[in-house]
Parts: C-alpha cells; sequence; structure tokens
C-alpha cells in the first residue's frame, strides 16, 4: 500500500518536470487576489549574450556579456547576469526595428538586433545573442508585437543585416554609419494581417455591387471574372502569405 502511494506522487512530481522542460517560460500576470498587483510582471525574461558598444568605431573587438533581459509592457530592461544590478533601460517607444544579424557579421549564431533611438534621436542598436534558435525567435517575436502596439507606423523601414565595423558597414559596405539599411524590414504577423486586411476591404468595396451595372442601374453585373478572380487568388490562400519566411530551415543549427 505504501510502495504504491509512493509511486504514484513520483509519477506526479515526474510529470510536473517534464511539463516544466519542454514549456516556453513566457511570465503571466498573477491571479493571485493577494499579490501585490502594483508590481510589474514582465512578458518575457532570461539570459541573453549582449555586445557591448566599442570604444572606438576603428576595432572589430568588442566584449559580450551576460545580461539578465526582462521585456515589459512599455520596456526592455537589462541586468547583470545575477538579476541584481540594472544596466539599462530601453523603452518601447524609442523602439524602431528587431531583426536578425547575420552569422558572419560577428562568427556567432542566433544573434539578433534591436535598433532603437537615443534621448537625442540618434540611432542606436543593441546586439544580443539567443540561447538556441527557438529562443531568439520568440525573443524577436514578444518585441515586434510591443512596437506594433506602441510604435506602429514610425518604425523604419529598412535595416542593417550585419555591423558598422572598421568604418564600414559588414553586410553593404556603406561607410557612413547612419547609412540607410540595405534590407527591407521583416513585417510580423500582426501588422500583416492588419495590412491584408485593409488591402482586402478596399479591392472588395472597389468592385461593383452584383446585379448592378457600373453606370449604377440595375441589370447584370458588367464587372468583368478577371477582377473577382484576382482579388480571390491573391487573398484566398492565407498559407503562402502568412508562412514565418524569415526563419528558414538553413536557420536552425
Amino acid at each position: 500500500m505504501a510502495q504504491s502511494i509512493y509511486n504514484t506522487q513520483y509519477m506526479y512530481l515526474y510529470t510536473l518536470y517534464v511539463e516544466y522542460l519542454y514549456t516556453d517560460h513566457v511570465t503571466q500576470p498573477s491571479q493571485c487576489a493577494l499579490c501585490n498587483m502594483s508590481e510589474e510582471v514582465p512578458i518575457r525574461h532570461g539570459l541573453l549574450i549582449k555586445r557591448s558598444v566599442a570604444k572606438s568605431v576603428t576595432t572589430i573587438k568588442a566584449k559580450f556579456q551576460r545580461r539578465y533581459f526582462k521585456l515589459y509592457q512599455d520596456k526592455l530592461t537589462y541586468w547583470t547576469a545575477d538579476g541584481k544590478q540594472l544596466k539599462g533601460t530601453i523603452t518601447v517607444a524609442s523602439m524602431r526595428a528587431c531583426e536578425k544579424v547575420e552569422k558572419e557579421t560577428f562568427n556567432r549564431s542566433h544573434m539578433f538586433q534591436l535598433v532603437y533611438l537615443s534621448k537625442s534621436d540618434k540611432r542606436r542598436i543593441l546586439y544580443m545573442q539567443g540561447n538556441c534558435y527557438p529562443d531568439t525567435k520568440h525573443w524577436i517575436e514578444n518585441i515586434r508585437k510591443r512596437m506594433d502596439f506602441i510604435v506602429g507606423n514610425d518604425q523604419f523601414d529598412h535595416y542593417h543585416r550585419g555591423a558598422y565595423l572598421k568604418r564600414a558597414w559588414s553586410c553593404c559596405k556603406k561607410d557612413e554609419k547612419y547609412a540607410e539599411g540595405c534590407c527591407g524590414i521583416t513585417e510580423s504577423n500582426e501588422s500583416r494581417t492588419r495590412r491584408l486586411s485593409r488591402e482586402v476591404s478596399f479591392n472588395v468595396s472597389a468592385l461593383p455591387s452584383p446585379g448592378r451595372s457600373n453606370s449604377g442601374s440595375s441589370g447584370t453585373s458588367r464587372h468583368s471574372s478577371d477582377d473577382s478572380w484576382m482579388v480571390m487568388h491573391r487573398y484566398s490562400t492565407y498559407e503562402g502569405i502568412f508562412s514565418d519566411d524569415e526563419y528558414s530551415d538553413d536557420d536552425v543549427p
């Protein structure tokens, strides 16, 4: 009897352990009424490797340090690895792009960048390295969601896939430090959905109503079947439109 109870408890604890290992640990707000609701709860948090800002633009050497990052509704903070000392804060309102970085830039995998504006409206870039491919992907997606909600259309249209090293960009070889990016920004699924919804509404509303001619009199509809086919063909297949093209199989280690 005692052995049976022990086995049941063991299996229950083992099940909880397995669920913990394979769960994406994104902190959710506590539902406990006794909790201090004034305390901020991060959307996502964890250790990342941060590239420090080089003292000179002529050197390729830079320090890579472990930092504990916390993403909140309106800001991103990073702390010492033990989470005790705050090292920096970036508001979501100042963010302009969050994209991957070419592996060849720093010879490191799972690198991504956060482009933001300083208090003097100077463009700054924070380079970070995720622990693995899914970790990097989730950080980018969570940051982009906050940017879509707060920054909206003020996000940059272009970015650099590399970094400014030795007085030139490693991706496009431009020598101007604040040159416009050489790659188009990656549109998040949320932004893409809103844009496509607006385009669908516009295109469908532009078509003549069924049973009514172009002149507005009743009768057989005169709009061509080619126009209807073009609209339906473009927006009927969402699998290709919403595929995560930026994360191809080649990126997975």
